[in-house]
C-alpha cells in the first residue's frame, strides 16, 4: 500500500517519536510511505528523551499566540500544494495525518483526489490550548476541528476518554477508532541490560525508582521527589532517577537540594533515544506521576514492555490499559500519600515487583500494544484485505 503521511511536527519529543515509530512500522509491513511536513531538526544522538521545542519562534524570537494561530492557518496553503504534488506523484491508497490545530490541508487534498483520509488525534487541541494559554480565535479553531473530525474517513483517538470528549462535541461515535499508543518491541523488552547505567551512577544496590520523559510542572514529578523525601528514613537505600529534561527540571533540582536528597536524586537531562531502554532497565520501579486525562503516554507502554513494575494515577485513560494490582499499582491522582504507600509496598515485596513486571510485559503482547500492530489496524481501516 502507498501511504502519504502528513504532519506539522518539528519536535523530537513524544510527537516526533510517535511519527518515526509509526512510519517505521508501516514500512516494516511492506508499505511505501511518503512524508509530507516541515523539516524537523535532528536532536543530538538521533532524538533525545526530553528534547522538545518550547513555543513557536519566528527568526529566533517567540511570537504572540494570535500570530501563531494566523501562521497555522496560513500554513494550509503550502501544505495543500505539497500534498497535491505528493498525491499526483504517489497515487496513494490513503492520506494519514497527525492532527494539528487549524490543519485542514490534508482533508481538502484527500477530498479533491478522492483518497481515504485517516486522522490521528492525540489531543483535542482547541480545548487543550484554550486551557493552557488561551486561543485568540477559539470559535474558528473549534469549528474547523469539529468539521475535520466529522469529515475524516476515520478519526483515530488514543484513549476512550478522548473519544468521549469528541463525541460530546458532536463527532459520531461510529467514526471514532480508539487506538492507544504503542512501543518498539525491538528496543524495549525485558532482556535489556541496565547494569551499566547503575554502575555509572554508583547505585548498584538499593531500590532505584525512575521516571522517563519531558518534565513539565503538571507531570507531577515534584510529587515523586516529595515521596522520596518522606521515605528517606524508612528506605535509606531508595534512589530516584529522572531521565529527561524540561522546564520543571530547575525547580526539581532545587526541591531535591532543599530536601537533602541531592545525593539520592539524579536528573540526567536530555538522553539519546537509543540510551533510554538501558536507563529504564536500570530501574526497579517505574513511575507515571501524573497524566493528562485523555492522553496515551508512550512511557507507560515502554515501562510495561520492559517488565518494570508500574506506579501510576488511577485515571480512566490509565485504567483502560492496566488494572490495579495486576500490571500496576494505582494511586489516587494527586495523592502523594498513596504514591508513597505504593513505593513502600513495592520495596517490601520483591515478589510483587516481579509479578507486576511479568504481567505488564504479557499485556503488551496480548493486546498488541506495539507500533506494528497499530500500523496494521490503520491499513485495515481503508483496506480490510490487509488483515492478517
Amino acid at each position: 500500500m502507498r501511504i502519504v503521511y502528513h504532519h506539522r511536527t518539528r519536535g523530537e519529543d513524544a510527537q516526533g517519536i510517535h511519527i518515526q515509530a509509526l512510519v517505521a512500522a508501516f514500512r516494516a509491513l511492506g508499505h511505501r510511505v511518503t512524508l509530507v511536513g516541515p523539516r524537523r531538526p535532528r536532536a543530538a544522538g538521533g532524538g533525545e528523551a526530553g528534547a522538545q521545542t518550547s513555543g513557536f519562534r519566528l527568526l529566533g524570537r517567540p511570537v504572540p499566540g494570535w500570530v501563531y494561530e494566523l501562521l497555522a492557518l496560513g500554513y494550509n496553503v503550502p501544505a495543500f500544494l505539497r500534498l497535491c504534488a505528493a498525491l499526483v506523484r504517489e497515487r496513494p491508497a490513503m492520506v494519514y495525518e497527525r492532527y494539528a490545530l487549524f490543519g485542514v490541508a490534508g482533508r481538502l487534498a484527500a477530498g479533491l483526489f478522492r483518497v481515504p483520509f485517516v486522522l490521528e488525534v492525540n489531543a483535542p487541541l482547541s480545548l487543550e490550548m484554550e486551557r493552557e494559554s488561551g486561543l485568540a480565535f477559539r470559535g474558528p479553531a473549534q469549528a474547523l476541528e469539529d468539521w475535520l473530525f466529522r469529515r475524516a474517513t476515520r478519526t483515530i483517538v488514543v484513549s476512550g476518554a478522548m473519544a468521549d470528549i469528541l463525541e460530546g462535541q458532536g463527532t459520531p461515535r461510529e467514526r471514532l477508532v480508539i487506538m492507544p499508543n504503542g512501543v518498539d518491541r525491538e528496543a524495549f523488552h525485558p532482556d535489556v541490560d541496565g547494569s551499566g547505567v547503575r554502575r555509572d551512577l554508583g547505585w548498584q544496590d538499593g531500590l532505584l525508582v525512575g521516571f522517563v520523559g519531558w518534565v513539565r510542572p503538571w507531570h507531577g514529578v515534584d510529587g515523586l521527589v516529595e515521596a522520596a523525601r518522606r521515605l528517606r528514613d524508612a528506605i535509606p537505600e531508595l534512589r530516584l532517577l529522572i531521565v529527561g529534561d524540561g522546564p520543571a527540571v530547575p525547580a526539581l533540582r532545587q526541591q531535591a537540594e532543599e530536601a537533602g536528597l541531592s545525593e539520592r536524586v539524579h536528573i540526567t537531562g536530555a538522553v539519546a533515544r537509543s540510551e533510554v531502554p538501558a536507563h529504564l532497565a536500570a530501574m526497579d520501579v517505574a513511575v507515571q506521576p501524573d497524566v493528562t486525562e485523555y492522553a496515551s503516554p508512550i512511557k507507560l507502554f515502554e515501562y510495561l514492555a520492559m517488565a518494570r513494575p508500574v506506579v501510576a494515577p488511577r485515571k480512566p485513560n490509565i485504567t483502560e490499559v492496566v488494572s490495579d494490582g495486576e500490571q500496576a499499582l494505582l494511586f489516587r491522582p494527586g495523592s502523594t500519600d498513596e504514591l508513597t504507600e505504593a513505593l513502600q509496598r513495592l520495596h517490601a515485596d520483591p515478589d510483587l515487583r516481579s509479578r507486576l513486571g511479568r504481567a505488564g510485559a504479557r499485556l503488551i503482547e496480548e493486546r498488541g500494544y506495539y507500533w506494528e500492530a497499530n500500523a496494521q489496524k490503520v491499513t485495515e481501516l481503508v483496506n480490510p484485505k490487509t488483515a492478517s
